[in-house]
């Protein structure tokens, strides 16, 4: 038994060992923030710590210090910290730093102790110093560069923490080609880090007169940013032009030829006209070559004054070349005088666009009023059906109206009666006499005639039955059989298409008779159409 109790008593101050360690360590905390970057003097910084149950006292120990500072909400402050939280019984243990110092930067460790067992949490703390303001060093010590050639610089900031960001800039735009990934390392003798960016580039003619810029960003600059720059002079020939016309020139007036090139150094220029040179700075009759005025930024107007322009300058050719240290350069000058000038964009001017959207405009207009006046029947459109089908007549069809015929069209058939002198006994015309061939006495003769749909009995008028004559020579024959000379019944024969007859002539009496339904047809046509306009208008 007492074997038994010596084996057991070690085993359990053993497991209560272990299990206290497994419980210490299973008590989490959570730290607000995890991490924070300060400056100095910066005032009234809160940390916090927590924990998911009651806690029975905190503490809060300082970067490289062993000592404790003890925390709780009825007590004052201590060494500059306070309580800070909803309270020991929330699980909440934090203070407030009154000023933050350079003895605050490193990582703060909280402790807060929870039914007999102590739980940690780790806050790191930078407190932000301010690095140099950035430097500018270049391979060449020089400001002064050719164009095409190669540019290396670096740029540094020193003693920072933390380290700064870096960036380069021409005038405001940013530089992302050539430059290289940011380093960052620590100087011995030397608190904080130092921070370099290199940067690569082919110089340009357009970068001369700008400046090169180097930014650094950082908390603890007054602004937050610091900037420095590098004047970049480039060396380069007169830069090329196209050929120029100089518009807007009075014939017979002193006028100024100019023309803005960039060079640097200032370019020394000759004038060509008519084959002789004119230096600048010298005259040659009526032409005056000016020195180059220097506009800034590697500017120059050249110009050539022509005293009492005339028309044959206007169809010269100026030549001008300018020529410095780097190379020369040549450019071509045409002359346009004000009354001569044209568009040369080759496209249509203001009024040019004025006047196809005016003629747009009307067109669609008159689309449109047609349109209407059609759909309504208004102006010269009213009416015009009726007549188009009154005046339609065809010859061949029949009374009934044929799904082929016009909605306006309507057949007449008509019955030729042979006559006692014209037939032989079987009711036949005589062939020798007529000269027609054989047509009996029910033969059909269709006669179109137009169809009113509105008043139908308007052109219902009944042939006229007439004994047929063989010729006008005949005593029997009156002549109102083909026409009337009363012209209030039949009117004109010549508004009919019928011949003035002036002497005798032989008519069969089929053609007679046809020609006198046509001549009745088309006379009832005439005075309905005169009735429906005088209806309508």
């Amino acid at each position: 038994m007492v074997d038994k109790q010596r084996f057991f008593l070690p085993c359990f101050v053993v497991c209560a060992i272990f299990s206290a360690i497994v419980t210490a360590q299973t008590i989490r905390v959570d730290t607000d923030p995890h991490e924070i970057i300060v400056t100095e003097n910066q005032r009234n910084v809160s940390l916090t710590c927590r924990v998911g149950r009651p806690i029975q006292f905190c503490t809060f120990t300082l970067p490289n210090r062993d000592q404790q500072v003890a925390l709780d909400p009825n007590q004052p402050p201590r060494d500059g910290l306070q309580y800070f939280g909803q309270g020991l019984q929330a699980g909440a243990c934090g203070v407030t730093i009154d000023r933050i110092t350079t003895a605050h930067n490193g990582q703060m460790k909280c402790s807060l102790f929870v039914d007999g067992r102590s739980a940690e949490g780790i806050i790191n703390v930078i407190v932000a110093v301010a690095p140099s303001a950035p430097e500018i060093q270049t391979e060449t010590d020089t400001q002064s560069f050719e164009v095409d050639s190669k540019l290396v610089a670096h740029c540094f900031t020193k003693g920072g923490n933390p380290g700064a960001t870096l960036a380069w800039f021409l005038e405001d735009e940013p530089i992302y080609q050539g430059v290289s990934q940011q380093q960052e390392f620590e100087e011995e003798g030397q608190n904080g880090v130092t921070n370099e960016l290199a940067l690569h580039r082919f110089i340009q003619a357009s970068d001369s007169g700008k400046r090169l810029i180097c930014e650094a960003k950082h908390i603890a600059y007054p602004e937050g940013i610091s900037r420095t720059f590098l004047q970049i002079t480039v060396n380069f020939a007169p830069q090329a032009l196209p050929e120029t016309t100089v518009h807007g020139l009075t014939l017979g007036r002193t006028v100024d030829v100019t023309l803005t090139i960039r060079s640097n150094p200032s370019p020394r220029t000759f004038w060509t006209v008519d084959g002789v040179e004119i230096e600048q700075g010298l005259e040659s009759g009526r032409f005056s070559a000016r020195v180059p005025e220097p506009l800034g930024n590697d500017a120059y107007n050249v110009t050539l004054t022509i005293a009492g322009l005339t028309l044959e300058d206007l169809t010269k050719t100026f030549h001008m070349r300018a020529s410095n240290r780097m190379g020369a350069q040549d450019y071509v000058v045409m002359l346009s005088s004000s009354e001569a000038e044209v568009d040369e964009s080759g496209g249509v001017g203001i009024g040019g666009i004025i006047g196809i959207v005016l003629a747009a405009l009307i067109v669609l207009t008159a689309i449109a009023l047609i349109i209407v006046a059609r759909a309504t029947g208004r102006w010269c459109f009213r009416g015009k059906a009726t007549s188009a089908s009154a005046s339609n007549a065809r010859i061949g069809e029949t009374d009934q109206t044929d799904d082929r015929a016009g909605a306006g069209e309507q057949l007449l058939s008509t019955t030729v009666v042979p006559t006692a002198g014209d037939a032989d006994d079987s009711g036949r015309f005589r062939e020798s006499e007529l000269g027609l061939p054989k047509v009996y006495n029910d033969t059909t003769i269709p006669i179109l005639r137009p169809k009113n749909l509105r008043n139908p009995d308007l052109l219902q008028t009944v042939a006229i039955q007439r004994e047929p004559q063989m010729s006008i020579n005949s005593s029997t024959f009156d002549g109102s059989s083909v026409y009337s000379g009363d012209s209030s019944v039949m009117g004109d024969p010549n508004q009919v298409g019928l011949p003035v007859i002036n002497k005798n002539r032989w008519i069969p009496s089929q053609q007679r008779d046809l020609l006198e339904r046509q001549a009745n047809l088309l006379l009832s046509g005439a005075n309905l159409r005169r009735k429906r306009e005088t209806e309508i208008f």
